[in-house]
């Protein structure tokens, strides 16, 4: 999957939807760090999306990087209180 995702990012890099779905794909591997680069391009992108800022939070929260963890977080819940 991160290979196709690639392949979208490098087609489209305005593709927010191809940076979230590989950071989500560097996450599940616990590659937290990519993760995180993934979907901080997403935001960048797109910063209203709050399951990416979700996302973003929990890939910063198993990095131990909590304070920023809890910004995201709080962020995604003020976008949308039903995050998924």
């Amino acid at each position: 999957a991160i290979l196709d995702y690639t392949r979208v990012v490098n087609i489209d890099p305005a593709n927010s939807h191809a940076f979230h779905n590989r950071g989500i794909s560097y996450d599940k591997l616990g590659q937290y760090h990519k993760a995180v680069e993934d979907f901080s391009s997403a935001i960048a992108l797109d910063a209203t999306n709050a399951n990416v800022l979700f996302n973003r939070g929990s890939a910063l929260d198993s990095l131990g990087h909590f304070d920023s963890a809890i910004s995201d977080y709080t962020r995604a819940l003020e976008l949308d209180t039903v995050v998924q």
